[in-house]
């Protein structure tokens, strides 16, 4: 289902945080219509609206011609085909794709891309489409000099079959890629009849597409009967990346700090890094969370600390993206099809930290970025006003966090929604190391379970969630807010509590509760630690017929908590 967005919702829509293309299928809505249950979630800040439509697809679907059908035994290759590995080029595409119901156009900067080259000439690229990875080899045959020539359609996408109650069954559709052009009414992408060959050229430590807008050509995807979906690259190049990534020698000496920013001093948050101070080079790693080990180099120069803008940080693991260290600063824009107006980010060709040598501080009043990719702004973290300071681990009780925007359940929509504050700071001032720091979400008095069937970024369930968790979908991080969707309802309190582990010792702070009224609303306030009376002994579901289950899968159920006291409350929980 489609997300509805709280007051705090134009904010995240306007500075959308990183988020990998596939992470979790959605139904797409609003001006258009697609089978495809996946919008993108994110988008560089360099997309533009379109005038582009979909068809039609609730009317009787178009024959294709011979030379344009899918066949059954089309196979997706999902393993790396034997030959030659090149890794990690450097992307640049453009393309189309659907975000928030709407086709846009986009630049898709810096994805690490990889293709081999077998020893009969033929080649794979893995996730030819930049708009819309899949994890997917595509397979193309040499065809002249450093050409190489893939024929379509092929079979690219997959996803699961949805019931007549929206609900996701056992079955499976698949999507392909077809060489396509413009309509002749000039608002969406149709098969080219004429050929269904797109050429690449591989010379000079550069793999480019030859078939491209400049022809009138779209890699696009369609369903089996060639209808476009809203996903398209109309230009592909990679290159090798040849920047270099500079770290400290192995002998520097490396000291944990931690670094506090943001623009509103009520709302800073905070992070551990580690700084090393080589001869006139001063380091900083751990920037960008899932690449701890790429340092950015400044330069120490008296009272100040220098840092030279695009700083090459390497590949992130996780996110697939080349990093870049990219000082950066912000202007007023407004978005007039939206009539909304917001920061707008550009890079900047440094940032100048003051340096306090006798306390070992850097403190700048401008901002930089771990960006992914080098020509476009689209922002893995975002530093603002960023100060460094000396850190020395000291565990202790955090903070209490709240509960300050609540949606209750909605039938229409298959969610509800909160928004929390949490506290990275312990009762006696000092930063928590967060890498030990988690909270808890409850609903009346009991801890809530959050299940990988609901939280698709998840393993496995879990009750503690750490703190700078996100899947920047159903569970999102801004700064020190998160906001978090859940598939409950019939709750009548609604609490959060944050826990420090530090080895075999736990420190927690209150459970902070409200009650929630008959309208949904957070009526009250209480700050006890759940204790006597009211510790939860068991949780227990069971189906409307009383059934006892296990685990709830999708479907009404009702879920008995039970307390220390013998007493015991009954909700309506829906999955």
């Amino acid at each position: 289902m489609r997300k509805i967005y709280m007051t705090f919702a134009a904010a995240l829509f306007a500075a959308a945080s990183f988020a990998q293309p596939l992470a979790r299928n959605h139904q797409a809505n609003g001006q258009i219509t697609s089978p495809l249950r996946y919008q993108a979630q994110s988008v560089p800040q360099s997309w533009q609206k379109t005038d582009f439509l979909l068809p039609n697809f609730g009317k009787a679907r178009p024959m294709l011609a011979p030379n344009l059908q899918v066949t059954d035994d089309m196979q997706m290759i999902v393993d790396q085909p034997e030959g030659t590995l090149y890794h990690n080029y450097y992307g640049v595409n453009s393309g189309f794709e659907v975000f928030f119901g709407t086709v846009i156009s986009t630049t898709v900067d810096g994805v690490a891309q990889d293709f081999v080259i077998a020893d009969d000439g033929t080649m794979y690229i893995k996730n030819i489409m930049a708009t819309l990875g899949s994890n997917v080899w595509v397979k193309g045959q040499k065809t002249g000099d450093d050409v190489y020539t893939f024929t379509f359609p092929q079979k690219y996408y997959k996803q699961p079959v949805y019931d007549e109650n929206n609900e996701e069954t056992s079955e499976f559709e698949d999507f392909y890629l077809f060489r396509m052009k413009i309509n002749d009414a000039g608002n969406s992408f149709i098969p080219d009849t004429e050929s269904q060959d797109i050429r690449f050229v591989f010379r000079n430590d550069s793999l480019i597409r030859l078939d491209d807008n400049s022809d009138g050509v779209v890699l696009a995807l369609a369903t089996a009967e060639g209808e476009w979906v809203g996903f398209a690259d109309f230009a592909s190049e990679w290159h090798k990346e040849k920047a270099p990534i500079e770290a400290p020698s192995a002998s520097a000496t490396v000291s944990d700090y931690m670094i506090t920013y943001g623009n509103d001093e009520n709302d800073r948050d905070a992070a551990l890094v580690k700084v090393a101070l080589e001869g006139d080079g001063f380091y900083i790693s751990n920037l960008s969370g899932s690449n701890p080990d790429a340092w950015a180099k400044g330069k120490v120069d008296g009272d100040k600390v220098v840092f030279d803008g695009m700083k090459y940080l390497g590949v992130d693991p996780v996110l697939g993206y080349h990093t870049y260290f990219a000082p950066s600063g912000k202007q007023k824009v407004t978005w007039e099809d939206y009539d909304y107006t917001f920061d707008s980010i550009y890079f900047n060709k440094d940032i100048v930290f003051a340096y306090d040598r006798t306390a070992n501080t850097l403190k700048s009043e401008t901002n930089f970025l771990v960006n992914a990719g080098k020509n476009v702004v689209y922002k893995v973290n975002e530093y603002e006003k960023p100060m460094l300071t000396p850190w020395k681990e000291e565990a202790g009780t955090p903070k209490d966090p709240s509960v300050f925007e609540f949606m209750p359940y909605e039938s229409e929509y298959g969610y509800g929604c909160m928004q929390i504050h949490v506290n990275k700071e312990s009762t006696d001032g000092k930063l928590l190391n967060p890498n030990k720091l988690f909270y808890n979400i409850y609903f009346d008095d009991a801890l809530f379970t959050f299940y990988p069937d609901e939280y698709a970024a998840l393993v496995d369930e879990i009750t503690d969630v750490p703190i700078d968790f996100t899947d920047n979908n159903d569970i999102v991080k801004k700064g020190t807010n998160r906001k978090i969707y859940y598939f409950l309802q019939g709750m009548t309190t609604v609490g959060v509590q944050e826990i420090y582990k530090d080895g075999d010792k736990t420190y927690k702070s209150n459970l902070v509760s409200y009650k929630v009224d008959e309208r949904g609303n957070l009526t009250g306030i209480s700050r006890d630690i759940t204790t006597g009376s009211e510790e939860v002994k068991s949780v227990s579901y069971t189906d409307l017929a009383g059934r006892r289950i296990s685990k709830p899968a999708h479907g009404i159920f009702l879920k008995t908590v039970k307390y220390a006291d013998g007493s015991q409350k009954t909700v309506k929980y829906v999955r």
